[in-house]
C-alpha cells in the first residue's frame, strides 16, 4: 500500500477546488512534484493551472486552469436540475442543516473532480498519536509472526463495503477499499470475508449473525457508527457492541476483535452534525481500554479529525456527505495497519 508520506515526500494527497480557488495541504511544501487528476492521471502545469510558492501549505487555481472547479452554488444545488438521492442520476441530497440540499454522488463524480498532489516537505507527521496496543490481539499477532493462515471477517456499513473507492465504482485508478488494502499489506496468509452492508448500523447486525459466526474468524473487525450517530444514544451503541462480542465469544471463543471508530461526516448534513461522532469515538476508546486483550481499537476518528484541521471535508469525501474517497480509504487502512503491525504510519 502506498504510504501517505514517507521520508519527507507526500504522495498523492487528495484535494478539491470546491467552492474556493485554494486547496490546503497537510504540510508546508518546499516543492510541488506533481498535481494530477485523480481519475485519469492528467498532469497539470505549475504557473498555468496552479500556483505555489515554496514554503506555502496550499496551492491556488489559476484563472484559466484546466483543473476542475466547483463554484459555491454547485455545493448547494437548487432548481429544476436537482435530482435527489436515491433517484437515478442523483446529484444532490436533502436534509442539510439549513433545510436545503447538498451536492451528492454515489458514483465517481468526486473521483473525476479531485486531484492528487505530491510534494516535498520538511518533517511530515501529525500531533495526534494512536495509543500503542502491543498487548492486544495476542492470538492474531502470534499467527502473523509465524505466517500462519489468518481469517478476517469485516462487518459494518457502506464505508466498509467499499463505497466510494474507485475499484468499487469501477473507474480508474481502481483503488480498493481500506480492508482490501490492509489484507494485501499483511500478506498472502491472510484472507478476508467482507460482510459489510450499505445503509446498515449496529442495530442490524443480527441480520448477518449466522454469516460472521459461521466464518469463525481469527479477527472480527467491527466498523459501525456512521449510520447510528443520528438515531442511537452512544450508551446503547456500546451495549449492542458488547452483546455482539459476547454472542460471538460463546460460539467462537478463539476470535479476537478490532473495533473501528468512524470518520466524521459532512458537518452541514443533519445526520452527521458534529458532536455524536466525537462522543462515539470517545466511548469506543474507553470500552476498548476497559476490556481484555481480545479487543483493540482502530481509532480512525482521532486521525481523521487531525486531517480535517488542515484539509477541507471535500478533499477527503467520496460522495459529499459520509463516505471517504480513495485517499480517505488510505487513511482508514493506515490506522488499521498501525494497530495490527505496530508500524508507524503517521510520524
Amino acid at each position: 500500500m502506498e504510504r501517505l508520506w514517507q521520508n519527507g515526500i507526500v504522495r498523492n494527497e487528495s484535494g478539491m477546488f470546491a467552492g474556493k480557488s485554494r486547496i490546503d495541504l497537510m504540510f508546508p511544501a518546499q516543492k510541488i512534484l506533481q498535481v494530477a487528476l485523480h481519475s485519469s492521471g492528467e498532469v497539470f502545469e505549475a504557473g498555468k493551472d496552479y500556483c505555489h510558492a515554496p514554503g506555502d501549505d496550499f496551492i491556488t487555481r489559476t484563472e484559466n486552469s484546466r483543473i476542475p472547479y466547483l463554484p459555491p452554488e454547485a455545493l448547494r444545488p437548487t432548481g429544476e436540475g436537482v435530482i435527489l438521492h436515491p433517484e437515478e442520476g442523483e446529484n444532490a441530497i436533502d436534509n442539510a442543516v439549513d433545510g436545503g440540499n447538498l451536492i451528492f454522488d454515489g458514483g465517481a463524480f468526486f473521483a473525476f473532480n479531485q486531484v492528487d498532489i505530491s510534494y516535498c516537505c520538511g518533517n511530515a507527521g501529525i500531533k495526534s498519536k494512536l495509543a500503542p496496543q502491543p498487548e492486544k490481539l495476542p492470538g492474531f499477532r502470534q499467527k502473523c509472526a509465524k505466517r500462519e493462515p489468518l481469517k478476517i471477517t469485516l462487518i459494518g456499513d457502506s464505508i466498509s463495503e467499499g463505497f466510494n473507492a474507485t475499484k468499487f465504482v469501477d473507474v480508474p485508478p481502481f483503488a480498493p477499499c481500506y480492508m482490501e488494502q490492509v489484507v494485501m499489506e499483511l500478506g498472502e496468509n491472510v484472507s478476508l470475508r467482507n460482510r459489510a452492508i450499505r445503509s446498515t448500523g449496529i442495530h442490524r447486525v443480527s441480520d448477518i449473525e449466522a454469516d460472521y459466526l459461521g466464518d469463525a474468524p481469527d479477527l472480527l473487525v467491527i466498523a459501525y457508527g456512521m449510520n447510528n450517530f443520528a438515531g442511537m444514544p452512544v450508551d446503547e451503541f456500546i451495549s449492542r457492541m458488547q452483546i455482539l462480542i459476547s454472542g460471538c465469544q460463546a460460539v467462537n471463543p478463539h476470535t479476537e476483535y478490532l473495533i473501528v471508530s468512524s470518520m466524521s461526516g459532512n458537518p452541514d448534513w443533519r445526520p452527521t452534525v458534529p458532536g455524536p461522532d466525537l462522543l462515539y469515538a470517545q466511548k469506543m476508546r474507553e470500552f476498548a481500554a476497559a476490556v481484555g486483550n481480545h479487543i483493540a481499537i482502530a481509532d480512525v476518528h482521532k486521525i481523521w479529525s487531525e486531517f480535517l484541521e488542515r484539509k477541507d471535508f471535500y478533499d477527503l469525501t467520496g460522495n459529499g456527505v459520509n463516505h471517504p474517497n480513495d485517499y480517505g480509504h488510505r487513511i482508514y487502512a493506515s490506522v488499521v495497519l498501525e494497530v495490527l503491525t505496530g508500524k508507524k504510519y503517521f510520524d
